[in-house]
């Protein structure tokens, strides 16, 4: 399978080498100092159950130098993907499926109406994951688990999962019903990075006192009830299932959107916490916590204070 990773961070490269390592032809776009590194020395996974070391990796900064694939898989940041959707044109073939596992729930109908002849599919992916250094991509480990859009049994589908199937730490699964996934973890994500980013502080210590908990759980609820707004068939039990898992996580665990603001980068805030807002204000549910983080970082979501 011929696979395109569009936006080769933390997540991007941690599936693309877990897919070349497993024998997929994998081929990255990156920029910068990351992608020299990855040139010159390859791509290294630093985790502590399966560490990996691609010393020779296809890099480049061009997608016209890659020509048409099989998969795209889009991991760049929200605020890069018109910019970055616009610019897959050369690697889109007559079967080209693009893969979209970015945070929210906007990231299918940004993408769609800026890559003509290919098809779009959603995904969501859990793992954590951060670029530690140029070339060098950090994992605690945990879950590394993708779920896409089946697409009532897209071939091209079919065959990523089961190339996911032969890689070491990443698993992924299929579902016809993606729409309610993205919109679940949209829901924990917002939570999660809301709470990471405005209190600069980890999960363990969030769920530590008794105070942050009560904002951890407020935040939850709060995204529930927007997605429940918005006509999404959402669980009784999702919150409490989201606060389990949010226990289960290392105590030092924070976001990346956390990470993003403690090294002075843009943030993916207003697909997030912001929409959370924004949804709220459209639908006429009180999201006082979501408003508050955003409110409080806005200043800083093109990666300094305006």
């Amino acid at each position: 399978m011929r696979i395109a990773i569009m936006g080769s961070g933390a997540v991007g490269a941690y599936v693309g080498s877990r897919l070349q390592a497993a024998g997929e032809e994998v081929l990255f776009v990156a920029r910068g100092t990351h992608l020299e590194a990855m040139q010159r020395d390859g791509l290294r996974i630093e985790s502590p159950a399966h560490p990996l070391h691609l010393p020779l990796v296809n890099a480049t900064e061009n997608p016209s130098d890659i020509g048409p694939v099989d998969l795209i898989i889009f991991a760049v940041k929200l605020w890069d993907t018109e910019a970055a959707a616009r610019s897959l044109s050369p690697m889109i073939g007559a079967q080209t499926r693009v893969l979209t596992l970015q945070n929210g729930i906007d990231s299918i109908s940004m993408i769609t109406p800026r890559v003509v002849g290919a098809q779009v599919r959603g995904g969501v992916i859990y793992v954590s994951a951060v670029v530690d250094r140029p070339g060098v991509i950090r994992s605690p480990g945990g879950l590394h688990m993708i779920v896409a859009d089946a697409a009532n049994g897209d071939p091209v589908m079919a065959e990523f999962f089961s190339a996911c199937s032969r890689a070491a730490e990443l698993d992924a699964k299929g579902t016809d019903d993606i729409d309610i996934v993205i919109w679940e973890k949209f829901i924990a994500l917002t939570a999660l990075s809301g709470s990471t980013s405005l209190l600069r502080a980890s999960m363990g210590q969030i769920l530590g006192h008794a105070e942050t908990r009560i904002l951890q759980r407020q935040l939850v609820d709060e995204s529930i009830a927007v997605a429940r707004a918005a006509s999404k068939a959402v669980r009784e039990s999702l919150g409490d299932e989201i606060m389990t898992k949010l226990e289960g996580m290392p105590y030092a665990f924070r976001s990346s959107m956390s990470e993003d603001l403690e090294r002075g980068k843009p943030l993916e805030l207003r697909w997030l916490s912001g929409r959370v807002h924004q949804l709220g204000l459209e639908y006429g549910v009180p999201t006082p916590g979501h408003s508050a983080v955003y409110r409080a970082l806005v200043l800083y979501e093109l990666g300094k204070a305006m």
